[in-house]
């Protein structure tokens, strides 16, 4: 399939998933190995917490009539609806996570761009339950000081089990030690290794302080005499 082959991901790794799911949790794939900075664990936790929570409601909201509602689903929104009701202790706005989730939406939306142009080989999902900017924000802020919320939905099996295919198929996708945290000396030496990178390039690279760049002709030297 040429949208998954873009991707990255291959429709193996998907088959768990949901049908309805399988595109989001494909781009997330694709975001995760290409997002620049790298994406933290913490922020991957909290997307997929808020899709799991999107999904939540709308087996809540609107059941299948052909499938019997379970009890515990019920019970687990029920909770739901209390913690978001919960005074969030620290208010502070993270400004690499909402970089970080701006990429994820334009992944999506691109995503969604391609299936839509190759006919929807993928089911799309129902927007309207797929994100929420200060969900995910709140969640990836409460997780970094309570991991527990990280089983907000435990009194529910099934969004519960789901929680974890969805982790667990993402995380497939990168190396174990991909969100572990790089070293202070490592980043040192990276940064002085971007900054001698730089220095060689403006050596190799000289413009004259006086020269205004929009006058350059980059092309004068295929000028040939008549």
């Amino acid at each position: 399939m040429l949208l998954l082959e873009t991707l990255g991901v291959k429709m193996s790794l998907l088959e768990p998933i949901p049908s309805h799911l399988q595109l989001p949790v494909a781009v997330t794939c694709y975001w995760i190995r290409c997002s620049e900075p790298k994406v933290k664990l913490n922020q991957l936790k909290a997307l997929l917490l808020m899709i799991v929570s999107g999904e939540l409601q709308r087996i809540t909201d609107d059941p299948d009539p052909k499938v019997l509602p379970a009890e515990d689903d019920n019970v687990a929104y029920n909770e739901f609806l209390k913690w978001k009701e919960k005074k969030l202790e620290s208010n502070d706005f993270d400004l690499d996570a909402a970089h970080s989730f701006c990429q994820w939406q334009c992944c999506l939306q691109m995503g969604l761009y391609l299936n839509q142009l190759l006919g929807t080989p993928l089911s799309e999902p129902d927007l309207s339950r797929l994100y929420t900017g200060t969900l995910v924000h709140r969640l990836y802020q409460e997780l970094k000081s309570a991991p527990s919320v990280e089983n907000l939905f435990i009194l529910s099996s099934k969004m519960a089990q789901l929680y974890l295919v969805l982790l667990n198929t993402v995380e497939s996708m990168v190396s174990p030690d991909f969100f572990q945290k790089v070293t202070k000396t490592r980043s040192k030496s990276c940064k002085k290794k971007k900054a001698s990178n730089k220095k060689k390039t403006a050596i190799r690279c000289p413009v004259p302080e006086t020269q205004n760049l929009c006058n350059v002709n980059r092309f004068a030297s295929l000028q040939v005499d008549d």
